[in-house]
């Protein structure tokens, strides 16, 4: 709120160019039709509001024909000088405030009118967006499911995946000490090699064939056990098999994020804490870790955002996310495209609420948020 106030207060450059397209939107929307709902109608309220669009356009153009007849000296014109850049600026004010009118009369006033339709008809109405809405509307129930599905098991898996790659960055840094006697050297080399060949497989395929793999390998060992199909569906639910997937993948990428984390601490860190007399796991407890998981906040939010987007592909295996909710209704209304429309807005919404949330957090935290790539 705070830098939208001043970016009103202040002057700017291109408040003829700018003032010029509100103005062509703001006649756009005034030659519309008016809804049933419009409050303008054609009442001479519209035309005032029409023609403030109409006098900054001109405004405009009489600036761009100062700017191209004085190309060099066009800051020494009048157009330039600070009282016509304070009142172009307030003048933009009414401009704003009249295309707000006219996109609350027109596009938004019509859209409301189009929603009540569509949602309140019988029948699959024409017009993509209104049978987006028809849809959406009667699709509710399946698609509230499937947002509750991808939010449970992106969020579970992520914190899940968090505490497991502690434990296999552990494993991941360990390396033999002079100190060490042969077992404890033995047992350091075989978890570091289980840690890298962990994170080298799952890294390096897909997460819809990892899906299908841990789904179909956890159903056979049910029944090997001799239980029936429903007594495995209850207790290996395509819910358990899709958080199962999502946790064991995000934590082969979160492990190394941490790895990164703890080689990011200065060194003379551990060798201070050392001194003071810490053991290693003292030294890695109380001093490495706490700074390392502060630093890859960043990362594991961002791991969280992907789990949200990623979590799409355990549709393959019939758990029931949004994705899979979006092909039940697309099979139902046979219109593909709409749907997977109105999913992409549903994933939009999610990831960008959560990229704040995220935010939020290391600014609190006072970390440093960086725009980090997929890890997929």
């Amino acid at each position: 709120m705070k830098k939208l106030l001043n970016f009103i207060k202040r002057d700017h450059p291109y408040v003829y160019l700018g003032g010029a397209v509100l103005g062509a939107l703001g006649i756009k929307m005034a030659s519309m039709q008016p809804s049933q709902l419009s409050f303008l109608g054609s009442s001479p309220l519209l035309y005032i509001l029409a023609g403030i669009c109409g006098l900054f356009i001109l405004l405009a153009l009489a600036a761009l024909a100062v700017k191209l007849s004085h190309w060099k000296s066009f800051s020494a014109t009048a157009f330039k000088s600070p009282a016509m850049v304070k009142a172009a600026r307030y003048f933009s004010y009414v401009l704003c405030v009249a295309v707000l009118l006219l996109f609350i009369d027109r596009p938004l006033m019509s859209f409301s009118v189009m929603a009540g339709n569509s949602t309140g008809a019988d029948r699959m109405p024409d017009g993509f967006v209104p049978s987006m809405l028809y849809m959406l509307h009667n699709g509710a129930t399946f698609f509230r499911m499937g947002i509750w599905t991808t939010v449970r098991i992106a969020l579970l898996g992520t914190l899940i995946a968090f505490v497991l790659s502690l434990f296999m960055v552990t494993l991941r840094i360990q390396k033999p000490d002079r100190q060490d006697n042969d077992l404890v050297r033995f047992i350091k080399c075989v978890g570091r090699n289980f840690a890298s060949a962990y994170i080298t497989v799952i890294r390096g395929t897909p997460m819809m064939v990892q899906a299908m793999i841990f789904y179909y390998a956890g159903f056979n060992i049910f029944k090997g056990t001799g239980m029936s199909v429903t007594e495995i569906n209850q207790v290996w639910s395509f819910f358990i098999s899709g958080l199962i997937t999502v946790s064991l993948n995000s934590t082969a990428y979160l492990a190394e994020v941490l790895r990164g984390g703890i080689e990011s601490i200065d060194h003379g860190q551990t060798e201070a804490a050392r001194s003071l007399g810490m053991t290693g796991w003292q030294t890695m407890i109380k001093v490495v870790f706490p700074q390392a998981v502060k630093n890859s906040i960043p990362a594991i939010g961002n791991e969280f955002i992907i789990n949200i987007k990623d979590s799409s592909v355990l549709s393959v295996i019939g758990c029931m996310d949004l994705m899979y909710a979006t092909t039940s209704v697309s099979g139902i209304y046979f219109k593909s495209l709409e749907c997977y429309c109105i999913a992409a807005v549903f994933y939009l919404i999610m990831t960008y609420f959560s990229s704040l949330l995220m935010k939020a957090i290391s600014r609190k935290l006072d970390t440093n948020v960086r725009e980090l790539p997929s890890s997929n």
